[in-house]
């Protein structure tokens, strides 16, 4: 069973801690090895995740984006087994807990851990003073174990989110796949835009994407829609001298209305540079070949 906590738990239990955000293969360990230790022993395994993530409520303006929202990360969670997820609301309240407070109120008193599983470079309580050391004592203190998970590493390189975050910001959107351990995900609802795919025989479905999630690097993708195919053209649309980037899907053999939907786009292989063409008829040729790339490119 695959519920958001708001229980109140009775025995001991096996959290998973962290906001986990992008769901990497770094996390997906953490994740594993939770689930796995619970079941051996019979107990509830617990996730958390944090909303907003925390980095956007201290570091506002930093503007982070996001490689999973909410919604996706509870998704991902419930393909990864997890049973039960709990989502913390990071506000002013949570963000001033010291490291003792946060100890006592969340991992004790609310979700009754017995054992909890954290990455090596795990930060929690106010200004970030608490580590894996802290809370190895404060396990000692309050009886419960912490189970460190070492860096995952690929090709040498610790798998990280804000690592990923560069790859995709870079264009490197086959290097932060393998990191990620699954498709990208961008979801949104249907808007209407300018029509200008539609002037050219390719009407294109606006996506209006939350404002905190990543955008890949501007450019032609793969994707598919459940089991469809698609193209997928993020970017400014420079053969119309437009500005404001946007994210466009194209159906290939779709004829229906998809105005005010929600449309759900696995993102599966970056094509090509997004490109000014001289006219109409040249983007034309080139959406051609890219449908023909799209549709000949084999699911996994």
């Amino acid at each position: 069973m695959y519920k958001n906590s708001a229980e109140n738990f009775q025995n001991k239990t096996v959290v998973a801690l962290g906001t986990f955000d992008g769901i990497h293969l770094g996390h997906q360990r953490i994740i594993k090895d939770a689930i796995s230790y619970a079941r051996r022993r019979g107990l509830k395994c617990v996730v958390t995740t944090f909303d907003p993530h925390p980095q956007q409520f201290i570091d506002a303006k930093e503007h982070l984006k996001l490689l999973t929202t909410l919604g996706e990360r509870k998704k991902l969670f419930k393909k990864l087994g997890v049973g039960i997820v709990k989502v913390f609301k990071f506000n002013k309240e949570l963000r001033n807990l010291n490291c003792k407070e946060f100890v006592r109120k969340f991992i004790v008193n609310e979700l009754k851990a017995g054992v909890v599983f954290v990455g090596y470079d795990y930060e929690f309580g106010k200004g970030r003073s608490g580590g894996v050391k802290e809370l190895r004592i404060f396990g000692e203190k309050y009886d419960f174990k912490v189970k460190m998970v070492r860096p995952f590493k690929s090709e040498g390189i610790v798998v990280k989110s804000s690592f990923i975050r560069r790859l995709l910001a870079m264009g490197d959107f086959r290097k932060a796949l393998s990191l990620l351990g699954h498709y990208y995900n961008v979801s949104g609802q249907v808007i209407r835009g300018a029509g200008r795919g539609s002037e050219i025989g390719f009407p294109t479905a606006n996506l209006f994407v939350d404002r905190h999630k990543l955008i890949p690097v501007h450019g032609v993708y793969v994707g598919v829609i459940g089991k469809r195919r698609c193209l997928v053209n993020i970017g400014v649309r420079p053969t119309f001298k437009t500005e404001q980037a946007a994210v466009e899907v194209f159906i290939p053999k779709f004829h229906g209305n998809l105005y005010g939907k929600k449309l759900e786009v696995k993102i599966l292989k970056r094509l090509r540079n997004e490109i000014k063409f001289p006219n109409s008829e040249l983007l034309k040729e080139q959406i051609k070949k890219d449908i023909d790339a799209c549709l000949s490119y084999k699911l996994q």
